[in-house]
């Protein structure tokens, strides 16, 4: 079974799992051009129905939710005025499935969080790209960073306590482990960097150089982590109430509305193991991607 090992014992490692400074960037989106997410990267979850964690908001594509602006993406969480609507609230998820895939490497992304109050939950995460066909959590999922549990709500550490998490399936069961790290800041008073290290054999995770996780995906670790070897799909929305914020009814959010999640920029860098893929890696889009061939010694 693997673990996540929290900061303090994952700090002992984390010398040898730092990216080197010259790791090249092999695609990013800046958020430099145009008013919209590029539609050859991204595309929209769309809907309400509490997304299996019984959160309290619609997805829309609508501007009002989701847009590009001054060089940021922006997600804005939104009480929703049809009080007859069965959603109270709207926001915005958004992903590259299909579009752009990725197996291994460096993955970051520079945010700055809304004040999360009691309620908000913006995540920067991955699900593999099979999801389509085998559903979750065969699918696997890595939660690059999600903020706004309950118990950091009840702690005062809400717009400090940052979570990493990863889940699979064992043997038909769910499988799950997480680790956290408090920033020694309120992190919605500025952008941060996010980033995960996924190679072949461990999974880790940094909040501005600071390691929030780290576990071991090989083999001799964990025998049934199959989903942490396959193509994975970038995420990034914000929710609204939910069972990690366990605020469950509209009442119960607190956060100061509206809200606007914003991301500077996201990057996949190599870090000797990593592949791209997708339709938007072969056709090309306003985002910048390298044409270097996927690294040879990645398996």
């Amino acid at each position: 079974m693997p673990r996540f090992l929290p900061s303090s014992l994952a700090l002992v490692v984390v010398t040898l799992l730092t990216r080197p400074a010259s790791a090249q960037v092999l695609w990013s989106d800046e958020f430099d051009a145009g008013s919209r997410p590029d539609p050859a990267t991204w595309s929209y979850d769309l809907g309400a129905g509490g997304w299996g964690n019984r959160e309290l908001q619609a997805y829309t594509d609508r501007p009002a939710n989701v847009r590009v602006e001054d060089g940021h993406l922006v997600i804005t969480a939104r009480a929703n005025p049809d009080t007859d609507s069965n959603a109270r609230f709207t926001s915005a998820r958004i992903t590259t499935r299909d579009k752009l895939v990725f197996r291994y490497g460096t993955v970051e992304a520079r945010i700055r969080v809304p004040d999360l109050g009691a309620g908000l939950w913006p995540a920067f995460w991955t699900l593999g790209n099979d999801f389509g066909e085998v559903g979750w959590p065969r699918c696997g999922e890595i939660d690059v960073m999600e903020m706004g549990h309950s118990d950091a709500i009840d702690a005062g550490l809400v717009n400090r306590r940052v979570g990493s998490a990863a889940h699979w399936d064992t043997q038909g069961a769910k499988g799950g482990d997480a680790a956290w790290r408090d920033a020694a800041v309120d992190l919605d008073d500025g952008f941060h960097v996010y980033r995960m290290d996924w190679t072949p054999t461990r999974i880790t995770t940094y909040l501005d150089e600071e390691v929030i996780g780290s576990f071991r995906i090989d083999a001799e670790a964990c025998t049934d982590c199959s989903e942490f070897q396959r193509p994975h799909f970038l995420l990034l929305n914000l929710a609204v109430g939910g069972n990690y914020t366990g605020r469950l009814a509209p009442g119960a959010i607190t956060a100061p509305l509206p809200a606007e999640l914003r991301v500077d920029y996201v990057r996949i860098l190599d870090n000797g193991f990593t592949e791209l893929g997708g339709a938007s890696v072969s056709t090309g889009s306003k985002a910048r991607v390298s044409r270097r061939p996927a690294a040879s010694n990645a398996r």
